[in-house]
């Protein structure tokens, strides 16, 4: 939102930073004070502090995307511009920089949508980071062959 605001204002994104302190909490406009000038003044760092320091993932941006409502008071523009802000988010912290990249990390998606619960908790520390389908598919098959081995024991 604040980065759509910036364009909005004709703000230069080399002052994105001195304008972003003074909206954020104190202690969070401390923590970006401490860094190297070289990265306090750069405004994609503090972008990375700042999801960093709010946890917000690639997965949390994929979620976003696909369950983000419109709301009541909200333009169909604001919300296109919100969805398009959430899948780009995800799309670049995956680094699917390519046509390839996006296709398999869509695919991937669209796997991860047919899979058991059960199998998603079992890789639950590595899910989010299977974003190829080949990978995917391997690893899920993998699983298949042996719980049907130990099921046949």
């Amino acid at each position: 939102m604040f980065e759509r605001l910036a364009k909005q204002a004709e703000i230069l994104e080399t002052t994105w930073v001195t304008h972003l302190l003074g909206l954020l909490p104190y202690d969070v406009a401390q923590l970006i004070a401490r860094e190297p000038d070289e990265i306090a003044n750069d405004y994609g760092e503090v972008k990375k502090i700042l999801l960093k320091r709010y946890k917000l993932t690639p997965e949390k941006f994929r979620q976003k995307f696909f369950m983000h409502n419109k709301n009541l008071g909200s333009t169909w523009k604001n919300f296109a511009y919100e969805l398009r802000s959430f899948f780009n988010e995800w799309v670049n912290e995956v680094k699917a920089d390519s046509f390839e990249k996006l296709n398999d990390l869509i695919i991937t998606d669209q796997i991860k949508r047919k899979v058991s619960q059960e199998r998603k908790d079992h890789f639950i520390d590595e899910w989010s980071m299977l974003n190829s389908p080949d990978d995917l598919v391997e690893t899920l098959d993998d699983y298949d062959t042996l719980r049907s081995k130990r099921d046949d024991l």
